[in-house]
């Protein structure tokens, strides 16, 4: 505190600031404020987001409409359609292969070269991508881990399968030997 001598307000005492107390009144209602925020800031679940560009490319893979699931890790362009059965085979013959991924698959988020790649063997297969918590395709298959890359013939019997690949060169090579298992 500091007395003026002089002046009208002679004999008064004028403050320097807030005293201690009401700062560390302040300080003890900020720093829980500050804390959280900071907390949710790098705790908040981040998400992937969903390109235009792959979108489309899986719709023509797939040779119809998809369903794009964002999450944590990786984007699903989850093919709508039923995978071909004895009871419904594709008509036009061709083997589909199914990559099953999920928005938690860290891996398959790697493998973003997936779609383009596909994209280049349009006409020897159909190629789609299923969300494993969102379809019991994976279940059929028996397929318990992600990326897996499953070939099936018209009617829907497995005919190979294959995992994880690190370039769009060994997952264009590892789709020519599939191809060439089927008939």
């Amino acid at each position: 505190m500091v007395a003026v001598v002089d002046g009208p307000e002679a004999g008064k005492t004028r403050g320097r600031g807030w005293p201690l107390k009401t700062w560390l009144i302040l300080g003890a209602i900020m720093a829980p404020v500050l804390a959280g925020g900071i907390f949710m800031s790098l705790t908040a679940e981040r998400q992937t987001s969903e390109d235009s560009g792959t979108a489309q490319l899986a719709s023509g893979n797939a040779g119809g409409p998809i369903d794009v699931f964002t999450g944590p890790d990786h984007t699903v362009y989850h093919s709508a359609a039923p995978l071909p059965s004895d009871a419904s085979p594709r008509a036009d013959g061709k083997p589909t292969l199914v990559w099953f991924t999920n928005t938690t698959c860290g891996r398959c988020e790697e493998m973003k070269f997936a779609h383009p790649v596909a994209s280049g063997f349009r006409d020897r297969l159909v190629f789609v991508e299923k969300a494993t918590d969102r379809d019991g395709a994976a279940d059929a298959y028996g397929v318990t881990a992600t990326p897996a890359f499953v070939l099936i013939d018209a009617r829907g019997k497995e005919v190979t399968r294959f995992g994880y690949v690190r370039t769009a060169e060994e997952l264009g090579a590892a789709i020519a030997r599939a191809l060439g298992l089927v008939r």
